[in-house]
């Protein structure tokens, strides 16, 4: 077509993306008038290509955005399925008798997991978390909430020292100190529950090295374990099923959110060396 066309005029603009490539072409040709094209009609052609460049740049990084959140979303629903509980053993767990804090020697700092089985770690736990207020305040469902604790059980790995067992143990001083400090019993029950969840989720996924030795050091700027320890700590509260904090308002989840990611990067031995 363009050959049956006398051309008497061309203005011809490259259209570039965000970072100079040329990404098309704008082509101008035979002003109604029958006019040259002049230097004020290059600038607003330019402009408008400066426009048609940015918005081709955009879209493609939108689209590009939009794949990559899709791959994120099935990559964590297969990571879910991995790394969640399965709902049966929530239900077991729901029916198992859960004793006094004092039979189960909670509130003493002499507390000790040795002889204890799994299970009886899990119940020392759900008292933990009950006599904080976790299910009476906040009205969070019970099943979930066992099915939400399997699920940090099973993201620990059986390192030699960061491990389950560590994590109860660190919970269950937090529980005491609770209990014996007037200071820290002043503390609401939402506080309460957010120290005990950032206690039970600090070393989750820990693979038994330090931060110097840790894969995730190209993913963080600066405490690497500790908020790769953060993150699967809110993957898990994300997750269906096992989304604990769901009862709570906006402010409350905020809250809490922000207390448990405070508590969990103070774990990190270099901040306290720094100090």
């Amino acid at each position: 077509e363009l050959e049956r066309v006398s051309i008497t005029a061309l203005l011809c603009i490259p259209v570039k993306n965000a970072i100079s490539q040329v990404v098309g072409l704008c082509l101008l040709m035979n002003k109604p008038d029958g006019s040259s094209f002049t230097r004020g009609d290059q600038q607003l052609a330019e402009a408008f290509a400066l426009f048609c460049g940015l918005g081709i740049h955009n879209t493609r990084m939108h689209e590009k955005a939009e794949v990559a959140m899709k791959r994120q979303r099935v990559a964590l629903e297969v990571l879910s399925y991995h790394a969640v509980a399965k709902l049966d053993d929530a239900i077991r767990l729901s029916k198992c008798l859960v004793p006094s804090a004092r039979y189960l020697k909670l509130n003493d700092f002499a507390f000790t997991d040795i002889g204890l089985s799994d299970d009886e770690t899990l119940i020392c736990a759900i008292k933990m978390f009950e006599d904080a207020g976790a299910f009476s305040a906040f009205k969070i469902d019970y099943t979930s909430f066992c099915r939400w604790l399997l699920s940090v059980k099973r993201n620990y790995r059986s390192v030699t020292y960061h491990n389950w067992r560590h994590a109860l143990n660190v919970t269950q001083t937090m529980h005491a100190m609770l209990k014996s400090s007037t200071e820290l019993r002043a503390l609401n029950r939402l506080d309460k529950m957010a120290l005990l969840i950032a206690c039970l989720c600090h070393d989750l996924d820990h693979r038994g090295t330090d931060n110097k030795f840790s894969e995730a050091d190209p993913l963080y700027s600066s405490s690497m374990l500790e908020r790769h320890h953060f993150n699967q700590c809110i993957m898990l509260l994300s997750i269906s099923g096992c989304d604990i904090l769901s009862p709570l308002t906006q402010p409350q989840y905020e809250c809490c959110i922000e207390t448990i990611e405070k508590c969990i990067l103070a774990t990190d031995l270099e901040r306290h060396f720094q100090v």
